[in-house]
């Protein structure tokens, strides 16, 4: 590809669609070009230079941008061409979608699936496209000579016809011939000159059927495509194949070489200063630690009586906590049991209690006044609410201090009927909370157990 130059004669022919247009262009053998020597200004006089500046420029012009492999590469080409816009191919898909352009030369190769970014960028062309601008995409021929199926035209007309909306392909081929001009006569010099030059096409020694090495697909803009054959006339070194144009993919190799090789210097510089900081960050904490081993031992030493008391004191507390625990799930079982009673035993406690209450020995008040409403008959038993409300009379009658007047044969029966009046009215309420629900078994077996004691003080 290098000898024949297809790349120059493909951008030579569709020079009226890109010169002067912003533009996009994702070719790897252009990319090639531009980081071999093929890309120095060697010879002003140089067609395929002056080619390869009015494409890439290397000053301002109409906006272009070249995708390439990676940041490097961008790097390296945009110091000798700062006209140009050069991005990796990875993210190259949203200069496409966000930069304003208006032809797009690619190569069918990097919109496959397989190429970095490649789904997206044929989406983003595919997009302008529907919007009207011109996207050319260059195939290169998979057939040989004189095969009718041919892969790659198959594959640029399904991408033509279900993403880019139509358009036209062209072939490119590169025939063996000679070329005979006609310098006319004598009689020619009086007629007015003219630089256009008769063309006349002969194939009767060549091939019948060309043997093609490259399509191209255009769509969009279509009017200044010229139309049947284009004979496209390279330098004179792209004719033939010898030692000097041979090695220009050699050269290229070299170059490229010789950048990875500088760059795996820098990476390799990079490294050692990388381990340098890891030495000196090393020894640091090295430092720092033996600095914490000798204050660690020296607080260790110095503080040993302090650390005996703390731990003491901690032992203590531990015990008064260990105590604690014990208390509670002492606590929890005697509330595991009062609530594991049964109300009906707590409400037949209460009637045994009432029972014993009833039971007691009657008292036969003294007969009180004929007026008395609250007067108690002889041989009746009296009850503990008349009893109290009897003496409460009785106060009031006596305004004399240290008159007592006693109703019944003693005093300390009367209290003790008194103390055990006051107990039943306790039991009718802690029977009507019972019965309501209102009161729990705990609470109910705490009650009962302080009225037993009551009774039997």
């Amino acid at each position: 590809m290098t000898d024949d130059r297809r790349w120059a004669a493909r951008y030579a022919f569709l020079e009226d669609l890109w010169r002067d247009r912003p533009r996009v262009i994702v070719d790897a053998r252009l990319e090639s070009v531009l980081r071999s020597g093929t890309s120095r200004r060697t010879n002003d006089d140089n067609p395929i230079e002056q080619l390869v500046d009015a494409l890439v420029p290397r000053v301002p012009k109409a906006r272009t941008w070249v995708a390439v492999t990676d940041e490097a590469v961008a790097r390296e080409l945009a110091q000798t061409r700062p006209g140009t816009g050069f991005l990796p191919r990875s993210s190259f898909a949203d200069v496409v979608e966000h930069r304003e352009w208006s032809v797009a030369l690619v190569e069918l190769a990097a919109l496959s699936g397989d190429a970095v970014g490649g789904d997206r960028l044929a989406r983003q062309l595919a997009a302008r496209a529907a919007d009207g601008r011109t996207v050319i995409v260059a195939a290169r021929a998979s057939a040989s000579p004189g095969d009718d199926e041919d892969e790659g035209f198959a594959a640029l007309s399904e991408l033509l016809e279900t993403q880019l909306g139509g358009g036209r392909i062209f072939g490119i081929y590169r025939p063996q011939m000679a070329a005979v001009v006609d310098f006319g006569t004598d009689d020619d010099e009086d007629d007015d000159d003219d630089d256009d030059v008769a063309l006349t096409f002969d194939n009767t020694l060549g091939p019948q059927a060309p043997g093609f090495v490259e399509y191209l697909g255009v769509a969009g803009d279509l009017e200044d495509l010229p139309e049947g054959m284009t004979l496209v006339e390279l330098p004179a070194a792209a004719g033939r194949v010898d030692r000097g144009e041979g090695d220009d993919g050699l050269r290229a190799q070299l170059v490229q070489a010789q950048r990875q090789a500088e760059l795996a210097a820098i990476d390799r510089q990079a490294l050692l200063e990388k381990v340098d900081q890891l030495e000196a960050a090393h020894g640091t904490l090295t430092q720092q630690a033996t600095e914490l081993r000798d204050r660690l031992a020296r607080a260790v030493t110095e503080e040993a009586p302090a650390s005996s008391e703390a731990a003491e004191r901690l032992q203590a507390s531990l015990a008064d906590n260990q105590a604690l625990r014990w208390r509670v799930q002492q606590l929890d079982r005697e509330l595991a049991d009062a609530r594991a009673r049964p109300v009906e035993d707590l409400e037949a406690e209460v009637a045994r209690l009432r029972a014993e209450v009833a039971a007691a020995a009657p008292v036969v008040a003294s007969p009180p006044a004929a007026d008395d409403a609250a007067a108690v008959e002889p041989g009746e038993a009296a009850k503990p609410d008349q009893a109290i409300d009897a003496m409460a009379g009785l106060d009031e009658e006596f305004d004399e201090p240290g008159q007592i007047v006693v109703m019944v044969p003693e005093a300390d029966d009367l209290a003790d009927r008194v103390r055990r009046g006051q107990t039943l009215r306790e039991l009718d309420s802690l029977v009507a909370r019972v019965e309501r629900g209102g009161i729990g078994a705990l609470q109910l077996r705490q009650a009962l157990v302080s009225l037993r004691r009551r009774l039997d003080g």
